[in-house]
Formats: C-alpha cells, structure tokens, sequence
C-alpha cells in the first residue's frame, strides 16, 4: 500500500487551489445573477400569449357585404351617407339591373340581366373583372372571406374568387335562383324557384340540406340567431332550423310572400302580396301586428332605431314603429317602390318604377333630393363608405357620393438639409383630409424627377419617400397630395437642401461586450474614402487592465466597414466606454454605459 504525505508547501499550493475555486464560484454565481433574469425576460418577450394570437382586421369601414347589408336583413349602415345626388361615376353594363350592389373592401359587386356578375373599382367604377353565367341575373351578391356567391336564372348558385372572378364552384339546382345568398357560420342558405330553401357549404358547395315549400321561392332568407327566415309564394312565412333544416315554424299570410324577412329584437318584419307588412314573433311565429298600404308589398323592410322602412306598389315609402307598426310617416313617388330601402347617416335611399332614386329624412319622410335616371329603378340601394350605390334600368350602376373637396396643401416637407450626391436621404410630409380620406404623396426632388405616388396614408399620417440626388446644388424639395376619390392638393413650400460633391462619413456601430475584449466597427456612409481614421477605445471606472486601445485605419472606401477591438480588459464594476472615430474630413463618438464581471464585459 501506498502512503502519501504532504508538506507545508503543499498545503500552501492545495489553499491557493481553494482559493481560487472559490473565486471562480463566485465570478459564476455574479455572472448568473446577471444574466440569468435578462434571459430570462428574452424568453417572456418572446413567449406568444393569447392576445398575440388573435386576428384583428385594420379596417373600420361598415361594408355593405350582401343583399340588405347583414344576415339578419337590417338594411342599415353605420356609413356616411351623401346628402347630395353628385354622381361620383357610372357604369354601363348590358342590360337592366335588378339586384342589389354589395360592397366590399373598396370593390362593387353587382349582377345584370346580361347574364353577367361585375366587379367594380367602388371609388372609380373602373371595372376589375366580369363573369358570365348561362342566365339573367336577378340575384344580388354576398362577399365573405374573399369568395362572391350569387344566383343565377341558369338555375346555379356560383361561388367566384372574389379578387379575379375565377369560378370555385357552382350548385346546380335546376331552376331560377332569384333568391340572394345569406352567409353565415360558413354555409349559403338560397332559395330556388322549384320550391326549395337550401343550405350549401360555404367553402365547398356540398349539400348540407334543402327543404321543400309548396310553391317558388324568391324570397331572400334572413338568418339569426339560429334560424332562417323566408317566405315563399305558398303564401307562408317560414323559420328553420340553420344547422338542420328542421321546421320551427310557420305563418300563412294572405298572398304570395315576394319580400324578404327582416329580423331584429326577436321579431320578424316581412310583407306581401295581401297589401300588409307583418311582425311576427321570432321564436313562436305568432302573430304581433300588421300594417295595410294601399297595394303589394315586395320590398325587405329595413329595421333600424325601433322603426321599420318599407316600400310598397301603392307609390309609398313607409315609416312604423317598429313596436307598434303605427305609421309614423309615408311619401308619395310616381309609382311603383320594389327597390327594398337603405338606411344610413339619418337618411332612408330606394329606388322607384317612376325612374328616381330618393334620398329621404329618416325622421320625418322629408325629401332630400331625388335623381331620375333613365328607366325603372328596380335595384335596392347599397351604403358604404359615404357612397351611395344603385343600378337601374338604364343599365347603369351609379355612385352618389357629396362633392368632394382635396386634401390641404401639406406643409414644407420634412428632411435634411444638407448632404453628399450619391447618398440616400427620406423627406416626409403631411396633411389632413376635408372628409377624413385617405391620401397619397407625390414628392418633387428639384433635379426633374419625382417619388411618383406613395400610399395611401390615413389622413393626418405623414408619408414618406427617399432620393438619391446624382449632382451637387441646391435643391427645391416639394409635395402635393390626392386623396383616394383623385382630388390634388396644391404643391407644399419647398423645402431646401443643399448637395456636395460629397465626402466621407464616419459612423461607429453598435458596441458589443463578451469575454476580456469589446468590439465594434467603422462604417463610412459617405461617398469617398475615409483616409488615416485614428479610432480609441477607452474605459472610465471599473477597469484594472485594458482601459484605453488606440488604432489607425489606413483607409475605409465608401460604404464599407471596418473592425476594431479593444485590448483584454479584465476588471470588476460599472464602466463607461467612450470609443471615437477620426479622419480628417468627418468624427464620430460613441459613449456607452457597461459592467465588468473579471473577464466578461457586459453592455
């Protein structure tokens, strides 16, 4: 066996060994401590939470996505709404229009007797796309989740891509489909002329189920909370289940049922060819009240701040309370009002047989304006984004929209005001909008060219644009705005800025610590070589070696970069770190705060 002894000098190297490892321990544990909760915080930053996830949609604008602008057939808008019948633009299609437009995202949709669906520019009428099926359209669209779905008298339903009009898919059902779609919960519910009420996949146009009435449905379903309403020409108003296709109940009125059901405040609000405007109770389908005009009642009721709209084929316009169904007011056209009204911004808008369109007062009937367009107005109106839009017999589309006013005259752009040629410098301007449109910038560089078009901007956000001037001068930087509807603002003062032939620019990035060393590098941003650069790394506080490291940098070409780093630095506590950068045409200074831990800089 072996036995082993130490001596005194062993011991004395066996404590420094200790000594050391407690140093050691104790440069981890600080290190750690340091460290450790700014990492920890990272991965917190980083960690998604519940209201990451969520989808938010940017838009504000109350669009007007399908037939009486919701599923459950309000006919209301929270738009804007012009108080003047200024046409904003037509659009001349084949022949007569009798469905309803649908808004959305900036684009009209709207189908025609020609057979046709169009997609429409909704600030220029600019059309974007057609599509052709085998009939007359008399349906009007529903826009959801980028897919258009709309009847046709070829007895289809059609689903088209709703940016190119490429068909997705079709559900034949093999006779007219007067009747306009509802989207809800990612199902088509669409009645046919062979009776039927049906229930489609929104995505794939599967059958889900159809029930059978006793004679055509034209009648457009209105679908709330759970249950589809229609009527059919058997006279009866009827509510299914939406999930199934159940029967919950039935109305029988005293005629054939043309209109479409509004719903609101569990009542259903629906007319007919017997002359009245029923309400009835949503969930029993009892009987409340009904309402006698002077002849048929094809128009879908609108429903908003409890009072009811409707048209009527005794030349009225009628205002009830939507409780009661006493009448509040009515107004007399020239004849016939099928169109089905809107209601926005404290105005009610229809069509009438008599050629005009109405702008009424939604409190008291009070005429507004009127516009007589070339023939029958069967078209319902649509609101959305204080635009007015209708078709009409004359086969035009219309756009009413209030004169509109240009955006104010931006202010001098924002910029530099001096600086080399061959360098890239961003100006910024902004203004504000009469009628809070949004607008785009055009800036004018002073040297010929312009930025072209940039946005469009909200109004009162600045937009922004860069330039790279070619030659050294003065320069004139100026800019002017249009809003979304094309009205120009005058040009801006300019503002001046003043071009060299150009020079280096010396610029330190960002400092970077680790272990004994700290690093950065140089970059020239100008556009001649940076010559004989003297740079200096130093220390103030908390160093024992390494506190101060000079260099020169022979050269540096434009645009490029050059490394540099301190000497080893070991020390413990806070520091500042001061490094510069000099040649003779540009400087540059960094300061910055740091920590030393022994051999690791923290910043």
């Amino acid at each position: 066996m072996s036995v082993y002894c130490t001596s005194k000098g062993e011991d004395r190297m066996e404590n420094q060994i200790r000594k050391k490892g407690f140093v050691l321990g104790l440069m981890i544990v600080v290190i750690g401590a340091v460290f450790v909760p700014s990492i920890s915080a990272e991965i917190g930053r980083n960690t998604p939470t519940m209201s990451d996830s969520g989808y938010h949609s940017a838009s504000t604008t109350d669009w007007w996505v399908m037939f009486r602008h919701d599923a459950s057939h309000s006919g209301y808008s929270s738009s804007p709404a012009p108080q003047t019948h200024n046409i904003q633009w037509t659009y001349s299609v084949g022949l007569e229009m009798s469905g309803s437009p649908s808004v959305v995202d900036g684009k009209v949709y709207v189908g025609s007797w020609d057979k046709k669906i169009y997609c429409l520019d909704a600030t220029t009428g600019v059309k974007i796309w057609d599509y052709t099926t085998g009939l007359e359209i008399t349906s009007s669209p529903a826009i959801v989740n980028g897919k258009v779905y709309i009847g046709s008298n070829d007895g289809k339903v059609y689903c088209l891509d709703a940016s190119t009009g490429g068909k997705l898919w079709d559900y034949p059902t093999g006779v007219d489909v007067v009747s306009s779609p509802t989207i809800v919960d990612g199902n088509v519910y669409v009645g046919s002329r062979n009776h039927k009420m049906y229930c489609l996949d929104a995505e794939t146009g599967a059958w889900i189920w159809e029930y059978t009435t006793g004679l055509d449905i034209i009648s457009s379903p209105a679908v709330s909370d759970g249950k589809v309403f229609f009527g059919s020409w058997d006279d009866k108003v009827y509510c299914l289940d939406a999930e199934t296709g159940a029967w919950i109940w039935e109305y029988t009125t005293g005629n054939d049922v043309y209109s479409s059901p509004a719903v609101a405040d569990n009542k259903v609000y629906v007319g007919s060819s017997d002359n009245k405007l029923y309400c009835l109770d949503a969930l029993s389908g009892s009987h409340l009240w009904d309402y006698t005009t002077g002849a048929s009642i094809e128009s879908c009721p609108a429903v908003t701040d409890e009072k009811i709209y409707v048209g009527s084929f005794d030349n009225k316009l009628y205002c009830l309370n939507a409780d009661t169904g006493e009448k509040i007011w009515d107004y007399q056209a020239g004849d016939y009002f099928y169109s089905s009204p809107a209601v926005a911004d404290g105005k009610v808008y229809a069509g009438s047989f008599d050629h005009k369109i109405y702008c009424l007062s939604a409190e008291t009937g009070a005429p507004i304006w009127s516009y007589t367009t070339g023939n029958t107005v069967w078209s319902s109106p649509a609101v959305a984004d204080g635009k007015m839009y209708i078709g009409s017999g004359d086969h035009k589309v219309y756009c009413f929209r209030d004169l509109n006013a240009p955006p104010n005259t931006p202010d001098a752009p924002t910029g530099p005001s001096e600086g080399q040629k061959g360098v890239t410098y961003t100006f910024s301007a902004v203004t504000t909008d009469p009628e809070g449109d949004q607008v785009s910038y055009l800036f004018d560089w002073g040297d010929g060219t312009n930025s072209s078009w940039v946005g469009p901007y909200n109004s009162s956000v600045p937009g922004s644009a860069s330039h790279v001037w070619a030659d050294a001068g003065n320069f004139s930087v100026k800019a002017k705005a249009k809003d979304v509807n094309g009205a120009e603002s005058g040009w801006s003062d300019p503002h001046i800025i003043v071009i060299s032939e150009g020079a280096p620019i010396l610029e330190i990035q960002t400092l970077k610590g680790g272990l004994f060393k700290i690093k950065t590098s140089i970059k020239n941003t100008g556009t001649l070589p940076a010559n004989n650069v003297q740079w200096s790394i130093s220390l103030i506080g908390g160093a024992f070696i390494g506190k101060n490291t000079n260099g020169t940098i022979t050269s540096i070409a434009a645009g490029a970069n050059a490394s540099i780093s301190s000497k080893f630095i070991i020390g413990f506590g806070k520091t500042v770190i001061t490094v510069t950068a000099m040649a003779p045409e540009s400087s540059d200074t960094v300061e910055q705060n740091g920590t030393i831990l022994f051999f690791f800089i923290k910043l």
